[in-house]
């Protein structure tokens, strides 16, 4: 993976058309992920697009805080290799990193950043809506995992939440560059929709962040599990150029 690098736009309809023509030009096809968005990822996928109902889908409600984002409504164009030649606006850049915290928080650390305002505020109203086939994924990773550790569904969730939350009020941060960037406060089992930083529809005012995969993006996008990846943005805030 230490090669691994993705160009991942978010894009317009119009934007979205020029990758398509460019892509035909080569005599291939842009491959759309319908249903499970963090797939885009794989590093065998050149290139793929998301559309909106991808977030509709597989993880509807670990991926809701797409559809309360300034990213509803956008298309995500994710790539091996750099398309500004096609001026659809600054990508986001996924690398892999060999960056590991010093610290991971406390239990009690953890329902302090949940606690915290602008987490709660932003959190859609679905995501602690958690429906028991949720639950027995997890305590199936869990359990393959850390077998001598008890499945404790409460504690594995406060821990997706102040992952997020660290992501919007961060207390956790490194300086890298000169320059303050957050990280995932745990371990893949204990981090859900990751795709959610990796795009930037949380935490898109950072111009660096540290993302662990969750333990869907290690089944379904093949990352490995518990390493970091950088995401940074280059030239921008990440968004199409167009954006208001």
């Amino acid at each position: 993976m230490s090669e691994y690098q993705k160009f991942c736009y978010w894009v317009d309809t119009d934007d979205l058309k020029k990758v398509k023509e460019y892509i035909e030009q080569k005599g291939e096809e842009l491959d759309d992920e319908a249903r499970i968005p963090c797939r885009v990822l794989r590093s065998s996928r050149d290139i793929g697009y998301l559309g909106p109902p991808a977030w509709d889908g597989f993880c509807k409600r670990r991926t809701s805080w797409y559809r309360k984002s300034d990213k509803r409504g956008k298309f995500l164009v994710v790539s091996n290799t750099s398309l500004g030649h096609l001026d659809i606006g600054n990508p986001i850049i996924i690398k892999a990193s060999k960056f590991k915290p010093n610290h991971l928080p406390s239990y009690e650390e953890i329902l302090r950043l949940i606690k915290s305002e602008k987490y709660q505020s932003l959190k859609p109203d679905v995501w602690e809506k958690v429906d028991p086939l949720d639950k027995e994924f997890y305590k199936r990773w869990f359990e393959r995992h850390q077998p001598k550790e008890l499945f404790d569904f409460d504690k594995i969730f406060a821990h997706h939440s102040a992952n997020h939350a660290n992501f919007i009020d961060p207390q956790f941060l490194i300086n890298t560059d000169g320059i303050k960037a957050p990280y995932s406060i745990a371990d893949s089992i204990h981090v859900c929709s990751s795709c959610i930083e990796f795009f930037n529809i949380v935490g898109k005012q950072w111009p660096i962040k540290y993302v662990v995969p969750c333990i869907g993006a290690v089944q379904f996008a093949h990352l490995p599990i518990d390493q970091y990846f950088e995401v940074r943005v280059q030239g921008g805030n990440g968004d199409n150029k167009n954006e208001d």
